[in-house]
């Protein structure tokens, strides 16, 4: 019998690439997707679409049921609104409450959680490379700050779990690709005339590519066996100056105070702009990830250097560019 797979969020860019990737999957017999927008994918015998919130504990039992999902993949959450209660509600409390549907369900065997590499925090004694074991130290950025508030709720409920129902928690470097999303600091970064550095600090930045990515998820739905906690990034790291480099762009290093007050005005500004002074802090204090654990979990190689992974995303948004009206 083939799987039958939940994925929250679906509509997200990681989400709406998940379900395309399990639609055409062999072993995938039907997907089953949860979120408050709308798919652009249409319904049919293999997928149906519920717009749904995922703190709705008693929609998600009776899918869970109705369906008899085997996989859930939980990627919903709030990243444009993420200063807001809203969005710790949903992002904290709404990944709490799939863990419990899916520890009362008398289906489900597996549920991988993604979560964020930012979760660790950008401080300037972070080790290089970042593993598995060390503390997750994220204060500041909203975002990071949900994802490490959910890993450490998670951890403190696994050992209530039924031991049957496998979790996993991968932790996601930054994704890229040609389906990347129209808006956001990659794009900024592509349009922009210039890439602003920390002086003195040469930083660190990596990528995944979509199609790395897939195959984690995959994998990591098709191996028997698979929980625990997994960075997930390539094997190499990019930084501000060689993205310069390759794409033609000046760049200007500035002390780290100047490039944390500039990024702060920038947002001050305009609201909407994705440059903040939490961005600042990244590029000074880089997270760089070891991939060994899922390496070796999971029998994968990671295909793209993060260099490639960015430039494949940056062509395509220029491409994007060039075409709209």
């Amino acid at each position: 019998m083939g799987k039958r797979v939940l994925v929250t969020g679906c509509s997200g860019y990681i989400g709406e690439l998940l379900v395309r990737h399990l639609l055409a999957h062999p072993l995938v017999q039907k997907t089953v997707a949860v979120d408050v927008k709308p798919s652009p994918l249409p319904q049919g015998p293999k997928f149906k679409h519920y717009p749904a919130d995922i703190r709705d504990e008693f929609l998600l039992r009776s899918l869970l049921e109705e369906e008899r999902i085997d996989t859930i993949f939980h990627l919903a959450f709030l990243s444009e609104e993420s200063r807001t209660a809203l969005a710790r509600a949903v992002n904290v409390d709404g990944s709490l409450t799939v863990l419990d549907a899916a520890h009362k369900s008398s289906t489900v065997s597996k549920l991988i959680v993604t979560s964020s590499s930012l979760a660790y925090g950008a401080r300037a004694d972070n080790p290089r490379p970042l593993r598995e074991e060390n503390p997750l130290r994220a204060t500041n950025f909203p975002y990071a700050v949900h994802k490490r508030l959910v890993e450490e709720e998670i951890g403190k409920i696994l050992p209530q779990l039924r031991r049957n129902l496998q979790v996993s928690i991968l932790r996601l470097c930054t994704v890229v690709g040609p389906h990347e999303r129209r808006e956001g600091t990659i794009r900024f970064f592509c349009r922009s005339p210039l890439g602003v550095t920390a002086l003195l600090r040469p930083g660190g930045l990596q990528f995944l590519a979509e199609d790395d990515l897939l195959k984690v998820l995959t994998r990591a739905m098709e191996t028997p066996e698979f929980r625990g906690t997994y960075n997930v990034a390539p094997d190499d790291f990019t930084t501000v100056a060689a993205l310069c480099r390759s794409l033609g762009k000046t760049r200007l290093a500035l002390p780290y105070p100047l490039v944390w007050a500039l990024f702060y005005l920038r947002k001050r500004m305009d609201p909407r702009s994705p440059i903040n002074e939490d961005l600042a802090r990244f590029i000074a204090h880089p997270i760089i990830l070891s991939n060994e654990k899922i390496k070796k979990a999971l029998g994968i190689t990671f295909q793209k250097t993060s260099e490639q992974a960015f430039l494949e995303c940056a062509r395509a948004l220029s491409n994007g560019a060039e075409a709209a009206p």
